[in-house]
């Protein structure tokens, strides 16, 4: 009991001084440096970028920093700087002149194109520029040839899908299709809701091979149409010692009646000796007798159509869910296969390739929640939570991705004192977290309290998913963790959201205010807990670092 007096005295100590004392306010062991606002003028500028690469998702940003340098390659304080960008993208700063370290940073987005291009970013102070490129990537493009090989003046076409990096459709990008020799020979669109287009033709009258050019958002695709009596089509005159299929992704939503937008990627690939692609193999898709009725149908190559291997042996189409959902894995997807066309293995499907996949209700809403209980290690403190993913029937909804994130958005100053029962707080000072762009970097007026670091720290609270996706109850555990010295001192929000739902229903919110204890280190009158003292000081002001 002595010992957690003589502790006690001392935070009380601890606390008065913080308040004060002999030393001036201004003092300081060193000396200014010779950059400074006003004294010198902008001799040049450093631009750097982190990274010269943007996802086009829409949600990737990269930082950009100019740095201001005189003649002597000083750095300089409080010079104005403007940073902008083309090509659509925005730039957003915090500032308009240099910090103390000769710094302006600014984060630059892709704005709302999500198309690939290059985007050029410039720095200017006075008659002083500097300009640097970032390449925005990510748009990718599936088409397939409905049919591949085509009938002189028949109808046919070709299906396209437009995806970013994120595997999202890209809606409302500008369509330019090329054909010449096919009817008609150029047409301009936009993709629809599914990021897709479908340009229809019609062949010529005599038979040859015609390119089909689509630039779509910043991207090229290259098909060829053969115009030619299908018998004429050459079969296939090696051993096909490969055949799989693909699924991208083997987790759709289902459609509602008359939509078409959720839909899966089929490839089938087929290979020779060596891994050397077998092309003109005979494809056709079916469902393998659809067992569990789920439905759907193929974008091409199902029924009596039958569809060609290209040069590199791949066949695509796509697989559009109905109204049902399936149980996990509960859709095959087979591709029957032959050598020719009058192939006996084509026409009844002896040989073929599979692919499972799942089709999954549509979700609608997502919530988080959790106990009163508390995880203790040896050095930390975790918090459990479960998050749930229901349908619009309120049926629970697996194989939905989870993406969890966390803010720390106010510490606590303070310390414990041992009363009748148990440890509690005799001072608690709440204080607003100093960065206040939260992008990790000390900039100018974020330290508030003056002591050259940012408080919070970011790595002060962490969270994790136990699993990406919900499991069969349509759940899945997220941890929070932080050191237990921690605890109690700084406060915590939980941001969950669940693919495939729109609008607020599809983000969950917990708020930590602060982070758990556990009730027994407070109850133990013998031992100090971990978190007797906060470790961002104990002064009942936000602007004193003590």
């Amino acid at each position: 009991m002595k010992l957690v007096n003589a502790i006690w005295v001392l935070m009380c100590a601890f606390l008065l001084a913080s308040c004060g004392g002999s030393s001036g306010a201004g003092d300081s062991p060193f000396t200014p440096g010779t950059g400074g606002g006003g004294t010198s003028s902008v001799a040049d500028l450093v631009l750097t970028l982190s990274a010269t690469q943007l996802a086009n998702t829409g949600s990737s940003t990269i930082t950009v920093t100019a740095t201001a340098i005189d003649a002597s390659r000083n750095t300089l304080a409080s010079v104005p700087v403007t940073i902008s960008a083309d090509s659509d993208a925005i730039v957003s700063s915090t500032s308009t002149s240099t910090g103390t370290d000769g710094t302006l940073t600014s984060t630059l987005s892709i704005g709302s194109n999500r198309s690939n291009r290059v985007i050029t970013v410039s720095a200017v102070s006075g008659s002083v520029s500097k300009t640097a490129t970032v390449q925005v990537v990510g748009t990718k493009i599936s088409s397939v040839l409905a049919p591949a090989v085509i009938a002189p003046s028949a109808a046919g076409n070709v299906q396209y899908r437009v995806v970013d990096q994120s595997g999202s459709p890209m809606v409302g990008e500008t369509v330019q299709i090329t054909a010449a020799g096919l009817t008609p020979p150029q047409v301009t669109g936009t993709t629809g809701t599914n990021g897709d287009f479908v340009y229809n033709y019609t062949a010529p009258a005599a038979a040859g091979s015609f390119q089909v050019n689509a630039n779509i958002a910043g991207v090229s695709d290259i098909q060829t149409v053969q115009v030619q009596a299908t018998s004429t089509v050459p079969g296939v005159s090696v051993p096909i010692a490969s055949a799989s299929i693909s699924a991208n992704p083997s987790v759709v939503a289902v459609n509602l009646p008359n939509s078409s937008s959720n839909r899966s990627e089929i490839r089938a690939l087929f290979l020779g000796t060596g891994n050397v692609p077998v092309p003109n193999v005979r494809v056709r898709f079916d469902l393998n007798g659809d067992p569990q009725n789920i439905g759907g149908t193929f974008t091409a190559g199902s029924g009596t159509q039958t569809l060609y291997s290209d040069a590199n042996g791949i066949v695509t189409t796509a697989y559009v869910p109905g109204t049902r959902s399936s149980p996990t894995n509960g859709v095959t997807v087979r591709a029957c296969y032959g050598v020719s066309d009058s192939d006996p293995n084509l026409l009844n499907c002896t040989t073929n390739a599979t692919q499972t996949l799942t089709v999954t209700s549509e979700p609608l809403s997502v919530t988080i929640g959790t106990n009163a209980e508390i995880l203790v290690g040896r050095l930390t403190y975790t918090k459990q939570f479960n998050v749930v993913v229901v349908d619009s029937s309120g049926a629970v909804t697996p194989d939905v991705d989870i993406v969890a994130s966390i803010d720390l958005p106010r510490y606590r100053k303070g310390a414990y004192a041992l009363g009748t029962t148990a440890w509690g707080k005799v001072s608690d000072t709440v204080c607003v977290n100093e960065d206040t762009n939260r992008n990790g970097v000390l900039e100018s007026g974020e330290d508030f309290n003056s002591n050259g670091t940012l408080e919070p720290r970011k790595a002060d609270v962490s969270v994790r998913l136990l699993s990406s996706k919900t499991d069969a109850t349509g759940s899945v555990i997220l941890e929070v963790t932080y050191n237990q010295d921690h605890g109690s001192w700084v406060d915590a929000v939980i941001t969950v959201s669940a693919s495939g739902i729109s609008g607020t229903e599809g983000r969950a919110v917990y708020t930590l205010a602060p982070v758990p204890v556990d009730a027994a280190s407070i109850k133990n009158r013998d031992v100090p807990p971990a978190y007797a003292v906060s470790p961002y000081g104990v002064s009942t002001s936000c602007t004193n670092p003590n």
